[in-house]
């Protein structure tokens, strides 16, 4: 059987991955080989060694608790190299002043009467309203999917969401609260809502199973990277491959049905045939390469966000801290492109070196991302002068990196579970044999990403 993956960032090359690993593990006939438009592989993810520094370009880490990134991660022999990030308080900008999140809280929902009470983040009637949550009914519909922004606001009003939970979860998901999906993107609070009622009791009692399977232990992070960054995964998946497996600069143009499989035709003139079809890339991609397929305008229409990232590297001289953490964040309603700020040098220690600091800028909202289309030269300018409203910098930087994600960020909006399963359905029927994976469809963490690799790795050879 030959199986062609399409496209070479974690989803393609966990997929390709897995197929490899059924053909040496089980003696299976199969013959992979994966397709990467980019001269290098990786989608996403992009470690740049500078002056010493470790400047990741997209994802800095992935979530230890899921356990696909963290299980391939030791497949591969990397187990030796993973890294802890060095846990700290985080904060939200208001009114121009740091907010520590409270204590206890999870995702932005609080656990612990204490801390929520001393917060600085709320007013007196802003903490009462949120605590309705603990009295008000669960009025939802079983099976129904709504925003996050009514989902929340209905539990908590709305100064708990504009000032906590808008800017630590839409960050996330670089979209609007009130358009994000819930069931798509944070199901675990819809589930609490049946199961508890109160969000708050179900928050409670998530974080303390994750505080007993933790153990007793000094507090530990909950993020993962790797010694040299990301970029290491990639490298050491691409060295497993057998020789002449994986074809770089190969973009996929286009997918013709044969009466058995698929021919491909790529822009550089060649053609490949295969079986089974892995598509990884970006939907609005995905939907050009099947010209008859009956869903590809709705595919192509699932909207996605613009984000850039800024690196300013500094000496820790030039770094007056103004905060005992490793980053903040700054909700709608600050006059500033800048939404969240993370001291690298304080959350990931290893990647800068000794008597420095490192900063990662986060730029461009949902629905005001203009500034990510402008030359370097502005975003920096404009980035510099937003810190310096929030940080202390006394000198200029050693160097800044600017890196752009235009529409990239995948938008999971009400109803986008539903969509997908219909794309699914349509392609089996449509092109038998084609199958779909990736950050736009079913979780956008590494981790996700890793486990829709796996998972469709193993449909195709079903």
């Amino acid at each position: 059987m030959k199986v062609a993956i399409i496209g070479g960032g974690i989803t393609g090359l966990s997929a390709f991955h897995e197929l490899e690993k059924q053909r040496a593990v089980n003696g299976m006939n199969i013959e992979a080989e994966l397709f990467e438009a980019d001269s290098k592989l990786g989608g996403k993810i992009e470690t740049l060694h500078r002056e010493g520094f470790t400047i990741e370009r997209g994802p800095d880490s992935f979530l230890a608790r899921k356990p696909e990134m963290l299980s391939l991660a030791q497949e591969l022999g990397l187990e030796d190299q993973l890294v802890k990030n060095e846990t700290g308080k985080a904060f939200i900008v208001n009114n121009g002043d740091f907010h520590p999140i409270p204590e206890g809280s999870v995702m932005g929902i609080p656990t612990r009467v204490r801390p929520f009470l001393r917060s600085s983040l709320l007013s007196n009637s802003g903490k009462l309203r949120a605590s309705a949550d603990l009295w008000l009914p669960d009025k939802r519909t079983e099976g129904n999917d709504e925003s996050l922004g009514l989902f929340f606001r209905k539990r908590f009003g709305d100064e708990l969401v504009d000032r906590v939970l808008e800017p630590l979860l839409s960050g996330m998901y670089a979209g609007e609260m009130n358009e994000l999906s819930l069931e798509s993107t944070f199901p675990q609070f819809s589930y609490m809502g049946k199961k508890h009622r109160s969000l708050i009791l179900g928050s409670r009692s998530m974080a303390k199973q994750r505080k007993q399977s933790a153990g007793t232990g000094q507090k530990s992070g909950l993020f993962r990277t790797f010694k040299g960054g990301l970029s290491v995964i990639v490298d050491e998946l691409e060295k497993k491959a057998r020789e002449g497996s994986i074809h770089k600069q190969k973009q996929l143009l286009e997918l013709t049905p044969l009466e058995n499989g698929y021919n491909l035709q790529f822009a550089d003139g060649t053609n490949k045939e295969a079986d089974r079809v892995i598509l990884t890339m970006p939907h609005e991609i995905t939907a050009n390469v099947l010209p008859s397929f009956s869903a590809r305008e709705e595919m192509k229409s699932l909207p996605g966000a613009s984000i850039a990232t800024v690196a300013i590297a500094l000496k820790s001289s030039a770094l007056a801290d103004r905060i005992e953490g490793t980053g903040f964040l700054i909700p709608k309603g600050n006059d500033a492109v800048l939404k969240a700020v993370t001291l690298v040098h304080k959350k990931w220690p290893n990647m800068v070196p000794e008597g420095h600091a490192l900063l990662r800028c986060f730029v461009g909202r949902p629905g005001n991302d203009d500034i990510v289309s402008k030359s370097d030269e502005e975003i920096v300018g404009q980035t510099l002068r937003d810190v310096r409203s929030f940080l202390e910098i006394r000198e200029e930087p050693l160097f800044t990196n600017v890196t752009r994600w235009q529409n990239a960020m995948p938008k999971y909006t009400v109803g986008h579970q539903t969509r997908v399963a219909d794309w699914e359905s349509a392609l089996s029927k449509e092109y038998p044999g084609v199958y779909i994976a990736g950050a736009f469809y079913k979780g956008i963490g590494l981790p996700d990403c890793v486990r829709q690799g796996q998972e469709v790795a193993v449909k195709a050879l079903q």
